[in-house]
């Protein structure tokens, strides 16, 4: 399945590979909670609607790849830039490995797509989007407070 949504910044693909690094992702997207620790897998990140999986990201052609390795449905998605359909916008196009799924699946990943649609389009010319990430904000249970 594949989800569009469609940023209207003027960019460059060195601008979006600058400003949309992992670390970052929250500040751009309030359906990413967190990105943690780096592991085998890739940094640990945490999505308001699916909880605890693991992301990498790399350079494509016009922008940036985000992917989750250990999604059982192989999401991933690009920021991109000067290429169809709207290369005077930054496109965001997510995929999953299923024709169908659940609805309640699908409303979480056009969301995701949306929320970071109204992230790049208040944030991406900012300031603040070359500022250090936030923190960590989910507490170690392991330990007593």
């Amino acid at each position: 399945m594949e989800f569009f949504e469609f940023a209207d910044v003027l960019a460059t693909q060195e601008e979006i590979r600058d400003k949309m690094s992992l670390d970052n992702l929250p500040f751009f997207c309030v359906d990413i909670e967190a990105v943690d620790q780096d592991d085998e897998l890739g940094k640990v990140i945490y999505f308001r609607h699916w909880g605890r999986f693991h992301i990498r990201r790399e350079n494509v052609m016009g922008g940036t790849r985000f992917s989750v390795p250990d999604c059982p449905n192989a999401l991933t998605w690009t920021v991109t830039t000067g290429y169809p359909p709207h290369p005077e916008k930054v496109v965001l196009h997510a995929t999953i490995n299923r024709i169908e799924h659940d609805p309640e699946f699908i409303s979480a990943t056009k969301e995701l797509l949306a929320a970071l649609k109204t992230g790049i389009e208040r944030n991406f010319d900012s300031e603040s989007a070359n500022a250090e990430p936030r923190p960590l904000l989910i507490a170690d249970l392991r330990y007593k407070l």
